[in-house]
């Protein structure tokens, strides 16, 4: 199982320094979200260890687009450590649980609880890895970010004619990064290229501190005729769409415990 937490971030190793990111995009009824949250956290916490080589996790709320309700980011150093982190988890599980010397009726509503967020889980989801390997042109976040607070995370994902991902790239260091860094209303922009599952060639990721700091970016940069580079890298793209997520929690990188922001 995966692993997650809010409360104080440490770190940006989401999307800088992990290379692998493993997303699941899990479909749960709306009236069923409450607890599936309660659960994730129980139970993330109950597959912890010392020995688990995931470096952080992440939950996001679906706010806009796209038709799921969570998105849960799992990262890693290299695929080695993602395809190990499984039976890695399995096993802190059965140890924790052990540790609890739960009756055989507490046992029971444990694993009844278990089966329940499985099952959550599982329905109707979908997963793809993506990395980030030769992408840290595309990468920038300010300094002391503070991760304790419901950032509002826009996801635009792209797929990119043959041949022109240098064109593509190039579009995004001087396009949309650039006016990031220069209207200063967006803490972070991170950037993934697919690597295995369904999934379009690359994301980028505009992290705003509020609702507010996102509207005025998009207030501050709608409208105005295109430029020669914004042609340039519109010609490069396929496809294009974007959606809007929350991250309501995350996993603390030095204890690998998880918490849900308040």
């Amino acid at each position: 199982m995966k692993q997650i937490i809010t409360g104080l971030f440490l770190t940006v190793s989401l999307f800088v320094n992990a290379q692998m990111v493993n997303i699941t995009y899990v479909t749960v009824p709306r009236e069923n979200s409450e607890t599936f949250l309660e659960l994730h956290e129980k139970f993330m916490n109950l597959s912890n260890s010392k020995e688990r080589t995931i470096t952080q996790s992440a939950i996001f709320a679906h706010a806009f687009a796209g038709d799921y309700t969570f998105a849960i980011y799992d990262s890693y150093n290299n695929m080695q450590d993602l395809v190990n982190d499984a039976a890695l988890a399995n096993e802190a599980m059965k140890k924790n649980v052990d540790a609890l010397e739960l009756d055989t009726d507490a046992k029971d509503v444990l694993m009844g609880e278990y089966r329940n967020y499985s099952g959550m889980y599982a329905y109707n989801h979908s997963d793809q890895i993506r990395q980030n390997i030769g992408l840290e042109k595309l990468q920038f976040s300010i300094e002391d970010m503070d991760w304790s607070t419901k950032k509002v995370v826009v996801v635009s994902t792209y797929e990119v004619k043959w041949g022109m991902n240098q064109v593509f790239q190039e579009g995004i260091i001087n396009g949309s990064l650039k006016d990031i860094k220069e209207t200063g209303h967006a803490e972070a922009h991170f950037a993934s290229q697919h690597l295995y599952g369904s999934g379009a060639d690359f994301q980028t990721y505009q992290v705003f501190n509020s609702w507010s700091d996102f509207a005025a970016y998009e207030e501050a940069n709608l409208g105005g005729s295109m430029s020669d580079d914004d042609k340039k890298f519109w010609s490069s793209i396929e496809g294009h769409s974007d959606e809007i997520l929350t991250l309501i929690g995350a996993m603390n990188k030095e204890t690998k415990v998880f918490s849900y922001k308040k």
